[in-house]
């Protein structure tokens, strides 16, 4: 990728000076203070509301088996000191990034999914300090009123979107608004009108649909039946969730550190946010990087390509077509290889891969904390998965990571509730490791 290469560019005349200084906190300290923290985050928050606090990209934009972001924001905090290099190798929307960013650290990531990178990207944009948000908001007001109920916009619908491929999830009429949003964004030349308009879109995308099932149903393709299409409200959706995304960002900017200004001016001269593999990724340096805080994928667990499935054809991207679409064939773990004989031990394959590259960009004595899965024992899936997990963790010291400690919490019983395959899941397992 071009981007990639510029960005490489830029960075690597100042990598020798920047890897010699490490920008961790002291272990013996970090960890005394990691062990008493409750990881649950069970209630609210206790900051100050005077104070920077965690970003929470989940309320944005759906996407299955996100991590909250109390996780990354308090093992950034802990553990880096600012101006710190922060790398998440699987981004999913951008929890820890964002977490980074607020905190006064240089976020990098990098994910396969390229729904996740339109969102990041455009997030990223509309946390420059300097965009004044109520008058963003009269502009997209305005822009409404030039939908006309008369006219068919489903026709060409944008020069991007897929609108055949989208045509059977949607009441004619949700499709014809949804239709509308898509040629405005499509032909809007501001990057912040235009960040504010895609991330809402997408995020509605699956509100919007008549598949009522959940996301399975979205990811296996099995679309709506005639009796499951209903029409919805798209701009009453869009509205809200402009709404939501232009005041959370605006009351979190409003309490950054002081040289958040200058750090968000560094960043947006460079590409920060990768559409990579992290198993091939070659644009980082090595021993450039202070903290890695991931949740890497889970065994089969989900799909976190095709339940994007919406999004993709609303950027022009067809799932379906392995020959252009590479995505799902870089996904580790995904549900759909679930039936596959290979799949547990292919995991295990493209983790150690993983790892091995990502320990290649951790400076020596900076730290990598995973997010990774404790499961029940109530059956052989479960135990194949458990087997393959420990061995996952197992394969770090070989790659020069030494485990300094790990941290249980408990799964909320709403996220399990969500979907049969986190049902088993009730634990999760901070672990943290040490590069030598």
């Amino acid at each position: 990728m071009k981007a990639s290469r510029k960005w490489s560019s830029m960075t690597k005349s100042n990598v020798n000076r920047g890897s010699e200084k490490l920008l961790v906190n002291d272990i013996h300290k970090a960890k005394t203070i990691l062990k008493n923290i409750n990881w649950n985050f069970y209630q609210r928050s206790t900051l100050s509301p005077h104070e920077v606090h965690p970003f929470d990209c989940r309320k944005h934009h759906w996407f299955p088996a996100t991590f909250v972001p109390e996780i990354p924001f308090t093992l950034i905090e802990v553990l880096t000191l600012p101006n710190a290099i922060v790398y998440d190798p699987f981004a999913g929307i951008g929890t820890t990034y964002f977490q980074a960013l607020l905190l006064n650290r240089k976020p990098i990531t990098t994910e396969i999914c390229r729904v996740s990178i339109e969102y990041m990207r455009s997030l990223f944009i509309l946390f420059n300090p300097e965009i004044t948000f109520d008058s963003l908001k009269e502009d997209l007001k305005e822009m409404l009123k030039d939908f006309n109920q008369h006219k068919d916009y489903t026709p060409n619908g944008s020069e991007n979107a897929l609108i055949d491929k989208l045509r059977p999830w949607y009441s004619e009429k949700t499709l014809k608004q949804l239709s509308f949003l898509f040629l405005k964004e499509a032909s809007c030349s501001d990057k912040v009108m235009k960040a504010t308009m895609r991330i809402p879109i997408s995020a509605i995308l699956q509100t919007a649909s008549s598949q009522d099932r959940g996301w399975g149903c979205i990811a296996d393709n099995v679309l709506p039946k005639q009796k499951q299409v209903k029409d919805k409200e798209v701009f009453d959706l869009f509205n809200k969730r402009v709404n939501t995304l232009l005041k959370d960002i605006s009351e979190h900017l409003k309490y950054v550190m002081p040289d958040y200004n200058r750090l968000y001016k560094e960043l947006s001269e460079k590409q920060t946010i990768f559409y990579e593999d992290a198993r091939k990724y070659e644009t980082i340096p090595d021993n450039f990087v202070d903290l890695v805080v991931t949740s890497p994928p889970y065994p089969n667990m989900t799909d976190y390509v095709t339940s994007q499935r919406l999004s993709y054809y609303f950027l022009g991207c067809d799932v379906t077509d392995k020959n252009r679409l590479i995505d799902p064939n870089l996904e580790i773990g995904a549900r759909s290889r679930r039936r596959r004989k290979d799949s547990i031990d292919r995991y295990l394959e493209d983790m150690q891969r993983a790892n091995e590259v990502i320990s290649q960009k951790i400076k020596s004595g900076g730290y990598a904390c995973y997010v990774m899965p404790v499961f029940n024992v109530d059956n052989e899936n479960n135990r194949n998965r458990k087997r393959i997990v420990q061995k996952v963790l197992f394969s770090m010291d070989e790659c020069g990571l030494i485990m300094e400690g790990e941290y249980e919490r408990i799964l909320p019983t709403i996220r399990r509730s969500h979907n049969i395959k986190w049902t088993s899941l009730e634990r999760e397992k901070i672990y943290l490791f040490r590069k030598v």
